[in-house]
């Protein structure tokens, strides 16, 4: 903590690097980012921005683990690097490390102006919040791909969940609802037209049920929003990067969104900005006392409950 404080202290604004880059002509960004998903529209979308208010040329690219690599693809006007190795557990790499990897990889890195090893949006952007409405673009392209999953079913009401955000080792269990609680809302769609799909890069827990369709780490995350936005009546989320990216599609689809949080001041509800999706729908619950375990399951089924009382849903 008090190494990154030190470097903190030490490290110029980024509205000073902006400024000496405009002012020498600079033009070409590498940026590293080897954090979360959810903060590619939540912190980066405005980043983006911010750079082209200083310097309106600006060509911007980014250099990441391959996981992200499609989530940078749904940023308008960007370049990104994919390396191999890297994992989130590496942490943010350093400039000197960067330039060795671009090495590694044949890239001059003197074909870049300005490198920047981290990016603060917590800090440096709060202005943007409640202002700046992410847009992630969408392209019919990936309309087709959730196809070679055979989901297609007009007569069922389907409910996309993502169980677990796999983050355990940065936030703890502050963003995840127990497993119980999922095993006890599944069992609330027993015998009913309900199926349930789970998205996530892996499957942590294995859930016996014969409603669930278990599609965690068979998706890359342009098919799983494709089957999102083209077969999902509802999502059920934490507070997470699938639902980050999930809000903030710049394309209509009708969907209702229950999303989960032990903390009100974090992630979407932080960024305070309605979706760009016109036909989105959300229901934010929060934990007593700030703590997720603390939503009980009929408050997230009671969501499900009165729309299909109200006759929202097929």
């Amino acid at each position: 903590m008090i190494s990154r404080y030190i470097k903190k202290l030490f490290t110029p604004s980024l509205g000073k690097i902006l400024t000496k880059t405009r002012k020498q002509g600079g033009k070409r960004f590498l940026v590293a980012w080897n954090r979360g998903l959810g903060d590619i529209p939540l912190g980066l979308y405005a980043f983006i921005d911010r750079v082209k208010q200083y310097v309106p040329e600006a060509e911007i690219t980014f250099i990441t683990r391959p996981n992200l690599e499609d989530a940078f693809r749904l940023l308008d006007g960007v370049g990104v690097i994919v390396v191999p190795t890297w994992e989130r557990e590496d942490g943010s790499p350093t400039v000197p490390v960067i330039r060795k990897t671009l090495e590694r990889i044949d890239i001059n890195y003197k074909l870049y102006d300005v490198i920047l090893d981290r990016v603060d949006p917590t800090g440096e952007l709060k202005d943007c919040w409640g202002k700046l409405t992410p847009r992630l673009k969408w392209g019919e392209e990936y309309d087709n791909l959730w196809r070679r999953f055979n989901l297609h079913s007009p007569s069922r009401i389907c409910i996309g969940v993502h169980v677990d955000t796999e983050t355990h080792q940065f936030y703890g269990n502050k963003k995840d609802w127990p497993i119980e609680n999922w095993e006890m809302l599944f069992e609330k769609f027993y015998n009913t037209n309900v199926r349930v799909i789970l998205f996530g890069l892996k499957s942590t827990h294995l859930f016996d049920h014969p409603s669930i369709i278990d599609l965690r780490g068979k998706t890359s995350l342009l098919e799983m929003l494709s089957i999102i936005k083209n077969c999902c009546n509802i999502l059920v989320a934490p507070d997470g990067g699938i639902l980050s990216i999930s809000y903030y599609l710049d394309v209509y689809f009708p969907i209702t969104v229950i999303s989960l949080w032990g903390d009100y001041n974090q992630g979407i509800l932080k960024q305070a900005v309605p979706s760009p999706n016109t036909g989105l729908k959300h229901f934010p619950i929060t934990g007593k006392g700030k703590d997720v375990t603390k939503i009980s399951v009929d408050e997230v089924f009671s969501i499900y409950h009165s729309l299909q009382r109200q006759e929202l849903l097929p």
